[in-house]
């Protein structure tokens, strides 16, 4: 296989929106020389941050209602490790400034029942915010999006890993879950976490 199939396979995987089964994660190269970027990883619960991406994930219709990023130009298997017997791939991409950009994808499940947890630039959010590059944890499931963790900067591995932990076991609580139900003229909010969200 030449280098530049291995390059197009790894896109195609990247952008892929129902989520690498772990068959698909093996043909990613693991990642050499990644090195953990420096950071607070500090939380971001604020409200008007959050209504941003979601005012331009309705924009977005309901055909293509779903988290979106551009492509990555790379991605490496960062680590596999296991939760509560389900297998998780930590995809990695080194991070650049876009509209909507991706930083990591954790891939688990099967192809019945695939997962994907993205880690997501959201440029939009980042420039009404003005106090730092936000980065968000989101999984769209069967119908639902929901978003569980914001950050003003752009987070460790160290800081995502018991996050992303607590939603493949079940016990992670989302900051906002939304839907569009089929036909609908908007999409609807099941889940927003008043407490954390200010």
């Amino acid at each position: 296989m030449t280098d530049s199939i291995k390059v197009l396979l790894m896109i195609a995987l990247c952008s892929a929106s129902a989520g690498a089964t772990a068959a698909e994660a093996e043909a990613i190269a693991p990642c050499a020389g990644v090195t953990e970027v420096k950071s607070k990883s500090r939380p971001l619960n604020h409200l008007g941050t959050m209504m941003v991406t979601l005012l331009v994930l309705e924009k977005q219709g309901e055909a293509e209602f779903r988290p979106k990023y551009a492509a990555p130009a790379s991605a490496c298997l960062l680590e596999k490790f296991d939760v509560a017997g389900t297998a998780v791939n930590a995809i990695y991409t080194p991070f650049e400034k876009g509209d909507h950009t991706l930083n990591y994808r954790f891939t688990a499940g099967t192809a019945e029942e695939a997962r994907e947890i993205l880690v997501v630039y959201d440029g939009n959010a980042s420039l009404t915010y003005k106090k730092g590059d936000v980065f968000q944890v989101v999984e769209k499931r069967r119908a639902d999006i929901s978003f569980y963790a914001m950050f003003r900067d752009q987070p460790t591995y160290a800081a995502l890993k018991p996050i992303v932990t607590s939603i493949i076991d079940g016990s992670a609580k989302p900051l906002v879950t939304v839907r569009w139900p089929p036909g609908a003229k908007e999409p609807v909010i099941d889940a927003f976490d008043t407490k954390r969200l200010k």
